[in-house]
């Protein structure tokens, strides 16, 4: 009986040690790697990405060039209206095009990524897979892979390669247009359009770098991307009311080295507020502006001249609105004796960036000290002005040797003759130096905190009166302070007054909401996190910073406390944080 020849084993991929085993799953899925540093332009493919687009990996520079070199001219303005979408709208996305070879062969490429964001906020960068579908059959919806063209070597080829069909590049214009504007149209400050500009416009443009320069018809004010130069040429473009378009222009440094190519997109802005200036559009190397990118300039320049005139508008409310806030809260703060005392106030940064936070420390005429921390509901020069007046009256409720409860149950009359709809929340302590000894009452407003020194304290007793019992080095714990509700909403309510001491070392915490409120969190998970917070700090600064004085530990207490809201864009609430901390007997 004859033998069957047998068939040849079917040729099986070996293990390689030395391979990452991620590195490996991604080959196996024959895809690559690929990250998109969004705030430097640097790209980062692994080899398999760089075979998928053309370029040799020891060729590849890290810049967009190479990718945008390779991209189908048909898919060039389509990407571009992607990334812009996909940078505001953040998170995971997807995308699919076409590249040609040096061989003039096209393949399809799918690009499955994340827009990550940084510490600020912001687009920070971009991160995922390519993947080669060419042997997949064509996407549907899609025309197939045009036939196999030769590419002319020289840059901004794209006039060589044939065409779909249609003009998808006017309608991907006016999506990236629809995304500029969306974007735009929730940008309230300069800085915000200027984060618009940047996160969004830049990097769907493939543009190195961007240049805002709302004085560029002042020659003193400097510009830098690649110098004077810059500069000259935004002046121009303003002083003619001109685009201007320069395509691979030899631009000498400002430090006397040899000249560079680079390619500018430079754009007069006009608003509606008679502001004048320009924005640059910076590229590396030669590039060609056709007519469809130079109209889709154009545009964005427009856009983008009227929302600066709506930004600056914003600000100069936003000034005068700070200033106003300014001028209500206390210069300084009086010195407490035998006490620290650290302060800060952030406003808020939506609306008009003004509102009814306020603190105050009041000398009292028996020799004590008031400590008050209010919130007036709110946040417009009505909230401002309503707090001023509380404080006002506040002040010379407890001038005339009020209790705390008193004087709250007073100015809580006051403001709701004031026939206004706000109201405000408030704690006010009366502090007596020498001995620690404290009254208080509370309207509406958060618990203070009471963080613990190390030593128990010496208690009181009595009625209406606590015991500290803090034993537990740098315990962070609400004080028991019952309180009456809001100011202004009862003119007829009453506010308990409790009596506690203040140990040695011992620090009190009066804040206001806007220190905790955090979206999609409930009150109890905000509190809970920031008495840990302030638990942890003071015990590592405890034991990092022990020889440090108690009055440059306790701002860097403030500082950390108040760290996560300044990071905040935008801020929606007011911030007041005021520190007291009893010196510990020496």
């Amino acid at each position: 009986m004859e033998s069957q020849p047998q068939q040849a084993p079917q040729q099986r991929a070996a293990v390689d040690p030395t391979e990452p085993r991620l590195a490996a799953a991604a080959r196996a899925a024959r895809a690559g790697a690929y990250e998109w540093d969004l705030v430097t332009g640097d790209i980062l493919w692994d080899d398999a990405a760089c075979r998928m687009v053309g370029t040799a990996p020891e060729d590849f520079e890290g810049r967009a060039e190479a990718f945008f070199a390779a991209l189908h001219p048909d898919d060039a303005t389509r990407l571009a209206a992607a990334t812009a979408e996909a940078i505001e709208r953040g998170g995971s996305y997807r995308n699919r095009y076409e590249v040609v070879h040096a061989d003039g062969s096209v393949r399809q490429l799918e690009e499955r990524g994340e827009v990550l964001l940084g510490p600020d906020g912001r687009p920070h960068r971009v991160t995922g897979l390519l993947l080669d579908r060419t042997d997949e059959g064509r996407e549907p919806g899609r025309p197939l892979a045009p036939t196999p063209v030769v590419r002319p070597r020289a840059p901004w080829f794209r006039g060589a390669l044939p065409r779909r069909g249609g003009d998808p590049a006017a309608s991907s214009a006016d999506s990236i247009m629809l995304t500029l504007t969306r974007a735009l149209s929730k940008a309230a400050s300069v800085a915000d359009v200027t984060r618009v500009m940047t996160d969004i416009a830049r990097p769907a443009l493939n543009a190195d770098h961007l240049l805002i320069e709302a004085d560029a018809h002042n020659p003193e004010h400097p510009c830098a991307v690649v110098g004077r130069a810059a500069t000259e040429a935004m002046q121009r473009a303003v002083r003619d009311d001109q685009p201007l378009f320069l395509e691979g222009a030899a631009v000498p440094p400002d430090d006397g080295g040899p000249s560079v190519v680079r390619s500018w997109a430079v754009l007069p802005l006009t608003g509606t507020d008679d502001g004048r200036g320009a924005c640059l559009f910076d590229f590396a190397g030669a590039r060609t502006f056709d007519n469809g990118q130079r109209t889709l300039f154009t545009a964005v320049a427009g856009i983008l001249a009227h929302a600066l005139a709506r930004a600056r508008l914003f600000d100069r409310e936003h000034q005068w609105a700070a200033e106003l806030q300014r001028a209500m809260l206390p210069r300084g703060v009086p010195s407490v004796a035998g006490h620290d005392t650290a302060v800060r106030y952030l406003p808020g940064t939506t609306g008009m960036a003004v509102g009814g936070d306020w603190y105050d420390v009041l000398p009292l005429p028996d020799g004590r000290v008031g400590v008050v921390v209010g919130d007036v509901q709110g946040h417009s020069v009505e909230a401002s002005a309503v707090m001023g007046q509380l404080r006002i009256a506040l002040r010379a409720y407890a001038a005339e040797g009020h209790t705390p409860g008193a004087v709250l149950a007073r100015t809580g009359r006051l403001l709701a003759d004031l026939d206004t709809d706000l109201f405000a929340t408030c704690c006010y302590l009366s502090l007596d130096p020498a001995t620690g000894v404290i009254e208080a009452a509370r309207a509406g407003h958060p618990l203070p905190v009471r963080i613990g020194a190390g030593a128990s304290g010496t208690g009181v007793s009595g009625a209406g009166m606590t015991d500290t019992g803090m034993t537990d080095p740098g315990t962070a714990v609400e004080l028991d302070l019952p309180g009456g509700p809001p100011l202004g909403v009862d003119p007829q309510a009453l506010y308990p007054e409790t009596v506690t001491v203040l140990a040695p070392g011992e620090t009190l915490l009066l804040y206001t909401d806007g220190l905790i409120e955090c979206r999609g969190e409930s009150i109890d998970t905000s509190l809970d996190r920031l008495l840990a917070t302030v638990t942890d700090w003071t015990r590592d600064e405890a034991r990092d910073e022990a020889d440090s004085p108690a009055p440059e530990r306790l701002e860097r207490l403030a500082d950390h406390l108040v760290r996560p809201c300044q990071a905040q864009h935008p801020r929606a609430d007011d911030v007041a944080v005021f520190l007291l901390q009893r010196r510990s007997c020496s």
